[in-house]
């Protein structure tokens, strides 16, 4: 088969109807296409942010229902100013300059206040000989059948700075910065994240130019970030319809706001799941999972869930989402007696129903599966745990939906708190679904319509302040559909730094909830590994260990237990703090764990750091790599203080810490004032009744917020320490007592709320007031 490149030459016409452009754009070909003109269509949503459309086959063109992109959350009236001159129309949004050259088509987008050019197409990249290296704005003409020609593929080139930086397309375990590198956004069963294959493949990516750029498609994607050529990069989609959302910050944080406002955000998901999950491939009878949650007591190792992996159903029938009553007798009873220790259940399944189970003969008889193409059920062999075959659900059928989610009802309602949602990769090609639609535009869409059936069954059930899955594939808006892990890492120093890299790609990427398998996923790590990936496995927004075999701590010798105990009971202790930050990214969609690049945009020196990251916006965590030896820290600006031993240290340069395998970097941003509270061994339900507050002056002042569970709010607390008076404002907290320790302060006079403290006690030498009758307590 050969292929034609047709490209946008030249607008013919143009009309304006409100914040929208439409060009009608002749096009240069070769014989024998047909002559005609194409479409593309400027909408303007806000200032900021705009949708580019170019339609090769406008005759036939439907708007899809996903992925879910609600422009309406940003939609606001803007005047736009629009000016034609010398062969070039220039659309003014009062922030951005988009010019469009007529006589010879161009694209450009300039920020209105600094005349910079924020992006760019790329139509000036030729080698020696005059020949362009990449594909301007266009499509692609595939022939068929010796003769006629179908649309193959459609999209444009761009221009790329020389010091510009790219980030994100979803959880790519490759390089940070996608600079010089190709990726092919399918998803795929990565088999390790040592690849550039990826489980969640989210066609959206952000450029230190100060932009994010959302490909609104479910279809094959393809992006080079530079490696074709260092001026230019690309992207394609195996489509006849090439439409982005384009998002101008240029703060990055303002971008994922707006971003995740069209693309969906998730709701916070309950306070149990911030706790430990305790899982391997995996518990095979109700004996060995209810030791392990005895043991978990008797270790005194804070714990809230525990996971069953397949061997929860029977052999060679996963997943029909029937229990083994051999190996798990009575689960409800079984459920029951967990919950009265404190741990809930999680169960493993995959969307694939097993040929030779009744589910698989309902299946078929009710016309649930995705079909061949002929009608019947795609049957696959070898689709997932075991050797065996199977038919993929169609979450496109509203009745094979119901039928999914009635068989998780019935489990839901013995108890089970939550579903591990595995796979969702494999929908071939050919594969034809019940809405008309092929694997070729279903294929990465899938994931999405897999996790949201089982998201909501569980809401529907549980309520949906409980709603909460534990997913691994993703596209465009899966975020809402928290939470996330990051598939199956190696059980290595490599395999541990591929998690993090892959973690920090996908919060740039809109996920806001991300974890991994603590240990790595195949085979046994060492101990020192083992406790390494523990401790930032705990300073995670979420953490579970998992693998092929065991993972709980005293199976690595007691230095690891004990390690392991530490961390657990400080996650423990930052309940509050993580809880809170839940609350933040179920308001703004800013993610838990963030990259540096996310809140020091403008420090070059972060721009591929991805090594450490955040934990909110008050904690850097650094983990190791290396059973001991010496931790090189970088530090932004402002001040730091290490959370170990109160060092303070001035940011904007590099620390070298020494590091035992007991210990793992954490500072604190001064300026901050952390929410903490006891730690406990499950974590417990609404506002704590005794709460602390860590507060960490910078020049006198701290700040903070705190989500109070009792009152569904955030919290903001203040402290300022001027002179001889320290100054402290709670809000509203509802909690019963409140004790706020302060780094670095000598007052005289204590002011809580705008009232001066009245001391039942004062002891000077320690720096402590306390009022009884308030509840408060201030240490200094």
């Amino acid at each position: 088969m050969t292929s034609e490149r047709i490209t946008v030459a030249a607008v013919a016409d143009y009309e304006v109807d409100g914040q929208r452009v439409r060009f009608d754009c002749e096009i240069d070909a070769p014989e024998p296409v047909t002559d005609r003109t194409v479409p593309v269509t400027l909408t303007v949503y806000d200032p900021r942010t705009f949708r580019f459309e170019l339609l090769a086959n406008p005759e036939t063109h439907t708007d899809s229902e996903y992925p879910p992109v609600e422009t309406d959350a940003v939609e606001t009236d803007v005047a736009l100013d629009i000016v034609e001159s010398n062969g070039t129309l220039t659309v003014d949004t009062g922030a951005l300059s988009i010019t469009v050259g007529l006589d010879e088509w161009s694209f450009a987008v300039v920020d209105a206040d600094t005349g910079e050019t924020v992006f760019e197409e790329q139509r000036a990249d030729p080698d020696v000989f005059g020949r362009q290296r990449v594909d301007a704005l266009g499509f692609t003409q595939e022939e068929i059948n010796h003769n006629p020609r179908r649309v193959d593929r459609t999209g444009t080139s761009f221009r790329l700075s020389p010091d510009e930086k790219i980030y994100g397309a979803g959880e790519q375990f490759v390089e940070f910065d996608r600079r010089g590198r190709e990726l092919d956004l399918w998803h795929q069963e990565p088999l390790g994240t040592e690849t550039e294959r990826a489980y969640k493949n989210i066609p959206f990516h952000l450029s230190t130019n100060g932009y994010g750029l959302l490909l609104d498609t479910t279809a094959r994607v393809h992006y080079d970030f530079g490696k074709t050529s260092t001026a230019s990069g690309t992207m394609s989609v195996a489509d006849d319809d090439f439409s982005f959302v384009f998002f101008y910050g240029p703060e990055f944080n303002d971008i994922l706001q707006r971003y995740t406002a069209v693309t969906g955000r998730p709701s916070r998901p309950p306070k149990w799941s911030f706790g430990t999950w305790m899982s391997r491939l995996g518990y095979e009878s109700r004996e060995e999972l209810e030791d392990v949650a005895a043991r978990l007591r008797e270790e005194e190792i804070p714990s809230d869930v525990l996971h069953l992996d397949p061997f929860w159903m029977r052999a060679n029938k996963s997943t029909d989402l029937e229990w083994d009553t051999e190996q798990f007798p009575d689960p409800e009873g079984m459920i029951d007696e967990l919950r009265e220790d404190d741990f809930r259940l999680s169960l493993w399944e995959h969307p694939h129903v097993p040929v030779g189970t009744e589910a698989f003969e309902e299946g078929v008889d009710e016309g649930y599966f995705v079909t061949d193409g002929t009608g019947d059920a795609y049957v696959m062999d070898n689709t997932c745990q075991g050797d065996y075959r199977g038919a993929l659900v169609d979450f496109t059928d509203p009745d094979a939906v119901e039928w999914w989610k009635a068989k998780h009802h019935r489990l839901l309602e013995q108890g089970v708190a939550v579903f591990k949602t595995d796979y969702g990769e494999y929908v071939p090609e050919d594969a034809v679904f019940a809405n008309g639609r092929s694997g070729k535009t279903m294929h990465n869409l899938y994931p999405y319509l897999y996790n949201e059936a089982v998201y909501e069954a569980v809401g529907e059930v549980n309520g949906p302040e409980e709603a909460v899955v534990w997913g691994r594939s993703a596209w465009t808006g899966s975020q809402a559909f928290p939470m996330h892990w990051g598939g199956d890492p190696q059980t290595s120093w490599n395999g541990m730094s591929a998690a993090l890299r892959g973690g920090l790609s996908a919060s740039l990427s809109g996920i806001a909830f991300w974890s991994h398998d603590i240990g790595g996923f195949r085979g046994t790590p060492d101990d020192d590994v083992y406790t390494r990936w523990a401790q930032f496995g705990l300073l995670s927004s979420n953490s579970r260990c998992h693998g092929t075999t065991p993972r709980e701590p005293w199976e690595f010798g007691e230095q690891a237990l004990d390690v392991f105990r530490e961390y657990a009971r400080l996650r423990y202790r930052l309940l509050p703090y993580l809880y809170t930050y839940a609350e933040v990214a179920a308001r703004t969609g800013l993610p838990v764990v963030r990259p540096l690049v996310l809140e020091y945009q403008d420090d070059p020196t972060v721009h591929r750091m991805d090594t450490q990251y955040l934990l909110g916006e008050d904690l850097l965590v650094a983990p190791v790599f290396e059973e001991s030896g010496t931790r090189s820290v970088y530090l932004p600006e402002g001040e730091w203080r290490d959370y170990w031993t109160g060092q303070r240290h001035e940011g904007g340069r590099t620390v070298d810490v020494d590091v035992s395998i007991s210990e793992m970097p954490v500072f604190v941003r001064a300026g901050s004032v952390l929410p903490e509270r006891e730690p406990t061994q499950s974590v417990q339900p609404g506002t704590p009744a005794e709460l602390e507050l860590d507060a960490t002056l910078a020049d006198g002042h701290a700040e903070g917020r705190f989500y109070d569970a009792d009152a569904d709010a955030l919290v903001e607390f203040t402290v300022d320490a001027g002179g001889d008076t320290l100054s402290v404002d709670l809000g509203a907290c509802t909690a019963d007592r409140v004790t706020v320790t302060i780094r670095d302060a000598a007052p005289e006079t204590v002011v809580v709320d705008g009232e001066t403290l009245e001391a039942v006690s004062t002891d000077p030498d320690a720096g402590t007031w306390t009022d009884t009758g308030t509840g408060v307590t201030i240490v200094v």
